[in-house]
């Protein structure tokens, strides 16, 4: 399991996700600059990706904390060998492997393919891209007041 990302680092991969969304190319070229020793935005975007999957995919096979130990098993067992799981750890590791070295344009790709995995893996519909990114926005913000963090 991937570390819990910083919500600075949430808000700017949600914010570039966005700006990709709605085509604005003054916003994803700001987002796409970075100090020296700072993530890339292709990084924080596969990162962002690696979160959402390790929370989405347990969940929709009905993996959820007090599990008793045969139900978690076999809820683990049919993850392990459903073909959706399956085909997302390959698109993260495609996008992964791309991101370190990624250029504007490979950036935006990561992106747009990121956003075509959120709606097909959460059922949404392209109207759902903005509340699912202002959902996501949301939580970081939330997290980042949360005093026990």
């Amino acid at each position: 399991m991937t570390d819990p990302m910083a919500p600075d680092d949430i808000l700017r991969a949600c914010g570039y996700l966005e700006a990709v969304w709605r085509d604005a190319e003054t916003d994803t070229a700001a987002l796409l600059q970075h100090e020296p020793g700072e993530t890339s935005t292709a990084i924080l975007l596969t990162e962002l990706g690696e979160n959402i999957m390790e929370q989405l995919l347990p969940a929709q096979a009905g993996i959820h904390d007090g599990m008793p130990d045969h139900e978690l098993a076999a809820a683990a067992e049919k993850m392990r060998t459903d073909p959706t799981v399956q085909v997302s750890k390959v698109l993260l590791e495609t996008l992964k492997a791309l991101a370190p070295t990624a250029t504007p344009d490979q950036t935006e790709i990561i992106a747009r393919s990121l956003i075509s995995y959120l709606v097909s893996i959460s059922d949404a519909t392209e109207d759902d891209v903005l509340p699912l990114l202002n959902t996501l926005r949301q939580a970081a913000l939330q997290r980042s007041s949360d005093p026990s963090n």
